[in-house]
Parts: C-alpha cells; sequence; structure tokens
C-alpha cells in the first residue's frame, strides 16, 4: 500500500543518520546507465533526480548513500555511472511530477532509457473545526484508491508516496501536489506513519472529506495536470479506541538499523486503518480506531532487506479498548541454486548473440497460492522500486532469494538477451541414490521459514521469438475483449514440458509477441480468459495446472495453426485468425 511504502521511506531517512558513518568503500565500478527524463508535453525536465537500484540486490545503505543516482542536465540528460551488471530500476522525481505507470522499469548496463514523467494532479481545500474556525498544523493526507482505469490501488514507490500528504498553514489550508491520476479519499487524522516513544498522542477518529468517516467518504478524482480545489475538512469530534500489544518471535536481525512496522488494515475493503513504527521497542500502540473489523499484522525490516512477518491476526473494535495482544514474527524462507550456461551445440548458433552475462539475469519467484498468506496485506512492497524484484545471479552463477513466506513457488527467469532460452529448472533431490527434480513442472515446495537449495536453472542459446497479429475469422466481426495467445509444444513427448508453453495478451491493435523460446514445433491458439484475468501481471498461466494445460493441447491441436520455430529464428508479422 502506499502508506506502508511511505513509512519504509521515513524509516529510510532516519537510517541514512545512522548509516553515514558505516558505509564501507566500495570498489570501483564501470558500467553505466544512461537516458533523458521528459514530460508529458515532450520537453526535457531539468533537475530530476534519478536513482538506479539493482533490484536483485537493494539494500538500504545502498539506497540511503546515493551512490547510484545523479540529476538530469538542462536538457534533460543524465547518466548513472559507477554500476556493476545487473537488473535495475530507475527511479525518476521532480517537484509536481509523477511517473509513468506504464513504462517499464527494468535495464541494464548501456541501455540507453527515455523516463517519462506526467504532470502530476493537485487537491487542496481547507480544515476546519466543529465551530469552523481553521485549523493550523495538521497533516492532510491523500490515499489513492483506484488508479486511472478504475483498477484498486495495489500502492505506488516509495518517492511518489511521500508527496501525498501535506500540513495545514495558518489559515488551515492545505495543497497536496504530484498526485498520480485516479480515485482519492483525502483525510486528516488518517494512517500517517508514527514512532513509538515519539509522543504520538491522538486519540480522534480520522475525518474524510466532507466531514465523514471512511465508509461515507466522498472520493475525489484526479487527472493528470489538474487542480481539484475546494476540498474541505471539517472535523469530526468522535474519539477512537486504542489497540495495543507486544512483538515477539524474531524480533532481532543483523545490521545496525532494524524497525517492526505494524499495520491495521480493515478487514472489509482493506484499506490501511493505522500503522505504527517501532524503532528499539516491542510494544505497540494505535490510537484514533474506529469500531469494526481489522487484521493487524507486523513485519521486522532492516537495512539488508531481511524481514520476518506475523500471521495477520483478526481483530474486533466494539466500543472498548483493546490491549494485550501478540504479534509473533515468523522467519520467512528462501529458495537458493544456481545458473548454468549451457554451452551451443552448434557452429556460429546466434552469431548475432551478445556474450550471456548470469549478473544480468533476473530469476522472478511466483507464489501459486489461492488463498492469502503472511504477505497479502502489502505490508512488504514486492512491487516497489526499493524492494525485491527478484533474485540475481553472481559471477558463479549463484542465486538466493529471501523473504519468501510457506507456498509452492514457480521459478521465471528473465533474460537479458533474446537469443536465450530456459531450457531446464532442477532440484537436487536427497542422496541415495543423487537425482534430480523437474521442478518446473511441479514448482517448488516451501515450508514456513525453510531454505531450500539445489536449484538448478539451465540457459541455453538458440532461442527463437514470434510476433504478429491477431485477426477476426470472419471480416469485419470485432475480436472479444481479454483475449490471450497460447504457444503449446506440438510434440506430445513435450506434453508436460511446462517451460515449451508461454502465453500473452493481445495489444490494443491485435498485436502479440512472444521471446526466448525454444526451438520446435508448437500449435499457436487464442481464447478469451476470464474476466478477473484481465490484468496481464495477475494471470496465472494455464500451464500450470495439468487438468488446463491438457485441455489447452486439445482446443489447440483442433484448431490445427502449427508453426515451426527454428534455432534463432524471427518469425515476423504472423497472422493468426480467431474463431469463436
Amino acid at each position: 500500500m502506499k502508506k506502508t511504502n511511505m513509512s519504509l521511506a521515513v524509516f529510510m531517512t532516519i537510517a541514512l543518520a545512522m548509516l553515514a558513518n558505516a558505509q564501507e568503500p566500495q570498489p570501483k565500478r564501470e558500467g553505466a546507465i544512461s537516458g533523458r527524463v521528459i514530460a508529458d508535453d515532450g520537453q526535457p525536465v531539468a533537475g530530476a533526480r534519478v536513482m538506479a537500484i539493482d533490484v536483485g540486490r537493494a539494500s538500504l545503505g545502498a539506497i540511503v548513500s546515493g551512490a547510484n543516482e545523479t540529476a538530469t542536465d538542462a536538457e534533460g540528460n543524465f547518466k548513472v555511472a559507477g554500476l556493476t551488471h545487473g537488473v535495475y530500476t530507475l527511479l525518476a522525481q521532480s517537484p509536481g511530477y509523477v511517473s509513468d505507470s506504464n513504462q517499464s522499469r527494468k535495464y541494464r548496463i548501456g541501455e540507453s532509457v527515455i523516463i517519462n514523467l506526467v504532470r502530476g494532479g493537485v487537491i487542496t481545500g481547507r480544515v476546519t473545526d466543529e465551530f469552523g474556525e481553521p485549523v493550523v498544523g495538521v497533516r492532510v493526507s491523500a490515499d489513492r484508491v483506484r488508479d486511472s482505469e478504475g483498477r484498486p490501488d495495489a500502492g505506488g514507490d516509495a518517492m511518489n508516496a511521500m508527496n501525498s500528504s501535506r500540513m495545514t498553514d495558518d489559515r488551515g489550508v492545505y495543497r497536496i501536489y504530484g498526485l498520480e491520476p485516479g480515485a482519492y479519499v483525502v483525510s486528516v487524522n488518517g494512517a500517517s506513519p508514527t514512532f513509538a516513544g515519539l509522543g504520538q498522542s491522538r486519540r480522534e477518529t480520522p475525518s474524510y472529506h466532507p466531514s465523514s468517516p471512511r465508509g461515507a467518504a466522498t472520493e475525489i478524482n484526479v487527472r493528470a495536470g489538474e487542480e481539484m480545489n475546494s476540498v474541505d475538512i471539517r472535523l469530526r469530534t468522535a474519539r477512537g479506541r486504542s489497540i495495543s500489544g507486544t512483538i515477539a518471535g524474531e524480533t532481532q536481525g543483523e545490521g545496525l538499523v532494524n524497525g517492526v512496522l505494524v499495520t491495521l488494515t480493515s478487514a472489509a475493503d482493506k484499506y490501511l486503518a493505522g500503522m505504527a513504527t517501532l524503532m528499539g521497542s516491542q510494544n505497540f500502540s494505535l490510537h484514533g480506531v474506529e469500531d469494526g473489523e481489522y487484521e493487524l499484522s507486523a513485519i521486522r525490516f532492516n537495512e539488508s532487506f531481511d524481514f520476518s512477518a506475523s500471521l495477520p491476526r483478526r481483530v474486533a473494535v466494539r466500543g472498548a479498548d483493546l490491549g494485550g495482544i501478540e504479534l509473533k514474527l515468523l522467519k520467512l524462507g528462501s529458495i537458493s541454486g544456481r545458473v548454468v550456461v549451457e554451452p551451443s551445440k552448434s557452429e556460429g548458433a546466434c552469431k548475432s548473440a551478445d556474450k550471456f552475462t548470469v549478473e544480468e539475469a533476473l530469476i522472478e519467484l511466483k507464489r501459486d497460492d489461492k488463498k492469502p498468506g503472511i504477505l497479502a496485506s502489502g505490508i512488504l512492497p514486492m512491487q516497489s522500486g526499493l524492494a525485491m524484484g527478484g533474485a540475481a545471479p553472481e559471477k558463479d552463477g549463484g542465486f538466493t532469494q529471501k523473504n519468501l513466506e510457506a507456498g509452492r513457488y514457480w521459478i521465471s527467469p528473465e533474460l537479458p538477451d533474446e537469443n536465450w532460452y530456459v531450457r531446464a529448472i532442477t532440484q537436487a533431490s536427497p542422496p541415495k541414490p543423487p537425482s534430480s527434480m523437474d521442478v518446473s513442472r511441479a514448482g517448488v515446495a516451501l515450508k514456513q521459514g525453510e531454505k531450500v537449495s539445489g536449484v538448478e536453472i539451465i540457459i541455453a542459446e538458440g532461442a527463437a521469438s514470434l510476433s504478429g497479429k491477431i485477426v477476426p475469422a470472419i471480416e469485419g466481426a470485432r475480436l472479444p475483449k481479454r483475449l490471450r495467445v497460447h504457444l503449446i509444444p506440438a510434440e506430445t513427448t513435450a506434453a508436460d514440458d511446462v517451460l515449451r508453453y508461454a502465453e500473452t495478451a493481445i495489444r490494443g491493435d491485435g498485436s502479440f509477441e512472444f521471446k526466448h523460446l525454444a526451438p520446435g514445433k508448437y500449435l499457436l491458439h487464442a481464447r478469451q480468459a476470464a474476466e478477473k484475468e484481465a490484468n496481464d501481471d495477475q494471470v496465472r498461466p494455464t500451464a500450470w495446472d495439468a487438468i488446463e494445460r491438457a485441455k489447452l493441447r486439445r482446443e489447440a491441436a483442433a484448431a490445427k495453426n502449427e508453426i515451426e520455430l527454428r534455432p534463432c529464428g524471427r518469425v515476423k508479422d504472423h497472422v493468426l485468425r480467431f474463431n469463436r
């Protein structure tokens, strides 16, 4: 959630002072990512702050030190130098602007990048008390509940989140600028981050525009570059309840800086109702809580991004304070292994291929569980630019993905060059006799706090690619919404080779693209996805399920759209006709 990421940003600001004298000298590095930052009108953005964060090796010390940070010149140009091989996300910030959410955020050394910023929206208004008098020096927060497409807000990055609240001036007036487009609720006494022992004493429940509890708040629709005026708030005088307790379990972590973030989330619609950040304390207290049902969660964090987390605990507030609640932090697990680059078996295969550098791969793990887990509330900002986006291999190919809760995980490597593909993913099984399991088909089962090792990812040269367009079989007909294109291995011997399956959503013009494909014969098939799968990032691949995989093969075999992809082959402008 945006507020959670904001709290982590506040934590990092505090940690900066503590780490300033603890930074070890870094070896000289030569790699760079360069580019240009432009506004939505095409004009350069001068003086923008640009930060490169290695998503596979993120650490708080590297972020707060500013080692991988620069500023744009008068023409919007930038160059972040001194980078090692890896996969980076670029964060750009300039007052009054927000990032283009549709832009790819993963880059590698040597790339030239255009970063698009759009002018943010503005919400402004006045806060008054029950007598109509201005309220001076209170913090007003704007929380985005839906994005510009109407989808529930999954949270933004910490740098943008810091812009979502402002203090009122001597007239009781506030002005929050640099807001991403979408629908917002605006409040006083909302779930702003608080720190144990720093005198936080608010007892009143939040007041939302115009003068309402959270459930009756009026939403404000914000468009890029527009200002929403007269979003006034009249404070309510209702006294809230408190929830207090202690943190137990895995409370200590390595490093100079350790903290625990406690969040209170509405059980019904999952909005953030309260938050406290504990530094050097194991006692928490949340005030100003309205009657209702909630989930309490806690997570321990530190500068090396090594976490432990509690199971969400359901609590009900009914006209009285709650105390004596214990949140037990549990160890999180890890999956480690090695990436192996397989030598080419043919002379001059993919002659134009760049040399594969394992550090530029990104090993992403996707948890396959329909039940929400420990981190489902968004406490750990997996999608923010400041935290884990995957594991990055070292020079010897070794990798470790930490902070994993119990569940079954599918391994999905992202490769830097289109001439390479994933040939196999295995895991060493116990000895007597030693063997390996195909985890690309079954995934990796992880128990709570378990450290799984022995995963081997084999990368081979000679990948093919396929791009084209889907058109209706009947001229003049319209394609249905939510179409997805599937590639299925045509050979019956490969029916359960999950790595040979691929799927993607079609673009608005009906086009589609596949990369990193193993050579071979395929069946190409289009089918309509369920409405809940409309968001491409949330789709559970059909091939993960053996029953659905077999069903997909039968459909594709009946459609008879076969295509052969040769080693290093680049098939373009392929036309697939869709017949309902």
